[in-house]
């Protein structure tokens, strides 16, 4: 696997890659898009990631956790499994994406909207506060929404 530990990438454009398990951990990556990539647990753990985004990637089980999205895209991406525990997600969308036991515990969001996307399983819907869905979603969120909040339904 490919290792960016600590990257500083600006204007980076990456197309058609495989970053697979890549370490691209305690970095900044600014003003970049990857597109077409498969990035299957590719880690940006700590990582700041401004105006970068992400088009038909694959990202399962990759690993966001305490990250900084801000101005961030996920369009047309998978995202099953990903871990966003603990990141700040400030003006972030995920467009036309498939998010499955997608995780966003003790996230802190600002402008994020994940309105038109397939939502599966997400864990941490309690920290959603604020975040945009349209009201399909929220058919499918309510069963998720009930149990996290310990609200007993009869």
């Amino acid at each position: 696997a490919a290792q960016f530990e600590r990257i500083i990438a600006r204007d980076l454009v990456v197309w058609q890659c495989d970053l697979s398990a890549a370490m691209m951990a305690i970095g900044a990556i600014n003003r970049a898009s990857f597109t077409g990539c498969r990035m299957t647990g590719v880690d940006f753990n700590k990582t700041n990631l401004h105006d970068v985004t992400f088009t038909s990637c694959k990202l399962d089980m990759a690993n966001f956790r305490f990250a900084d999205l801000r101005r961030v895209v996920f369009i047309d991406c998978t995202l099953t499994e990903t871990d966003f525990l603990g990141a700040t997600l400030h003006d972030v969308s995920f467009q036309a994406c498939t998010l499955e036991k997608t995780i966003f515990e003790q996230v802190s969001c600002k402008a994020v909207n994940l309105s038109g996307s397939q939502l599966t399983e997400l864990i941490g819907w309690r920290f959603l506060k604020g975040v945009t869905i349209d009201d399909l979603q929220l058919a499918v969120a309510a069963p998720y929404l009930a149990y996290e909040l310990g609200l007993i339904v009869k």
